[in-house]
């Protein structure tokens, strides 16, 4: 099946923009599995970017005349985090501050200066270059939102290339705390044991918290 259609002029302009402004962020969500090339049910609707809090008032702050909304904190039952919206070359761009899941027991936070934007894929786009999340971070994120059929799918990437998206995935795994269920549907999906998967390259295993 051919690769989703994603808003390219739109990514091109966001990269634009948000040259040298000092924020890392980086594109996950739907936009950016169809940026590596997936075949989604449904072309992506929005643009999801990613931020620390502090990064993401400084991108509010150079993107202000294209803002649909202010920031605003967000609380549902399974994600907390603090939203704003962009219009930007005929898409909306959602900006993503802080970003926390819980879900069945589960806790996992996004650190975008810290692990996200260093341990994720450049990707050229018309205009500029931009950072997508780590696959380890989709994967997580799709088991703990129970979007099994994502899972298969970013699962079977991260096997293609296991020296290049496992140790970022072992990362997170370590930095959050997941239950062991979770972290049994992570493993299955790359096609590992629970040891195998928790198991770092010099050796000992990683703990696991939240179980």
């Amino acid at each position: 099946m051919a690769a989703s259609a994603y808003p390219a002029e739109a990514i091109g302009e966001l990269a634009r923009l948000l040259d040298a402004c000092g924020a890392r962020w980086v594109i996950g969500g739907s936009t950016g599995l169809a940026l590596r090339g997936a075949s989604l049910d449904r072309a992506p609707r929005d643009i999801d970017i990613y931020a620390d809090e502090e990064d993401a008032s400084r991108i509010h702050a150079r993107l202000a005349s294209y803002k649909q909304d202010e920031p605003r904190y967000s609380e549902t039952d399974r994600y907390k985090s603090i939203l704003s919206h962009y219009a930007i070359g005929g898409a909306v761009v959602e900006l993503v501050g802080n970003f926390r899941i819980c879900s069945a027991g589960s806790r996992y936070h996004t650190e975008v200066g810290q692990m996200l934007h260093p341990a994720g894929d450049d990707c050229q786009v018309p205009g500029g270059r931009v950072r997508l999340v780590p696959l380890g971070h989709e994967l997580i994120f799709n088991v703990l939102r129970e979007r099994h059929d994502r899972c298969q799918l970013i699962g079977e990437w991260i096997r293609r290339q296991p020296t290049h998206h496992l140790p970022p995935l072992r990362s997170l795994l370590a930095r959050n705390a997941l239950t062991q269920a979770a972290i049994g549907q992570i493993a299955h999906a790359v096609n590992l044991s629970v040891p195998e998967l928790l198991a770092s390259p010099s050796g000992p295993g990683l703990s696991m918290e939240g179980n």
